[in-house]
């Protein structure tokens, strides 16, 4: 589905290796060689900056935010949305939800150096893949983020569902999982305020599909 929407906007699309890591590196050799401008989806201050704004509405549409769950994977939106909130509500915490079956960032900051590590499919496809080498997301998160939660694909398929049939809203599956990592902590939670970064809706129909029919 994303690949769809890149070409229909008249990009060209290139595949190389079987991770999104691989593949981001193999896309910054190109921009370099050929005198391209590399954007990284993650590793860019800017980028970083700029999803960082999701923060700054968080706290105008929430006098008090206590807790946030957003979806984690190379660690842009999560450190854009944490560097924000940490300055100004400094006790709010932050929760990264990675999937099992992706959890690069995670096994990372639990060994204090960023891992080759494999990525198996998975419904949050917006957060799977390997982290480029020397990323600046890596201390980011490493010293913003509170805790980290793992779902399984059953909790995230679960959530997608659920919210779905409550709010007739179309979310992605990384949106899911951060749903999924709220429920299955909630608990600690109690009188809190929490937030749940919904952080997107492109999944493909044959996805959604087979999602509801096993469901």
């Amino acid at each position: 589905t994303k690949v769809e929407a890149i070409r229909r906007f008249g990009g060209d699309v290139r595949f190389f290796g079987d991770d999104a890591g691989v593949s981001e590196l193999a896309a910054l050799e190109f921009a370099n060689k050929n005198n391209c401008t590399w954007i990284s989806p993650y590793n860019d201050p800017k980028v970083i900056g700029g999803q960082g704004t999701i923060g700054l509405e968080l706290t105008e549409q929430l006098e008090k935010p206590d807790v946030i769950y957003i979806a984690l994977g190379g660690g842009g939106l999560i450190s854009g949305i944490a560097g924000y909130l940490k300055s100004v509500v400094p006790n709010a915490k932050v929760i990264g939800v990675s999937p099992e079956n992706s959890q690069v960032m995670i096994q990372s900051v639990a060994a204090n150096e960023i891992l080759d590590l494999p990525s198996f499919d998975t419904l949050s496809d917006g957060t799977a893949g390997g982290i480029e080498p020397g990323s600046i997301t890596f201390p980011l998160v490493r010293d913003l983020v509170d805790d980290f939660v793992t779902v399984t694909e059953d909790e995230i398929a679960a959530e997608l569902c659920s919210y779905m049939d409550q709010h007739h809203h179309l979310i992605e599956g990384a949106a899911a999982a951060a749903i999924a990592g709220f429920i299955k902590t909630s608990d600690q939670w109690k009188d809190c305020n929490v937030a749940i970064v919904l952080c997107g809706a492109n999944i493909s129909l044959k996805t959604l599909a087979r999602i509801l029919s096993a469901r």
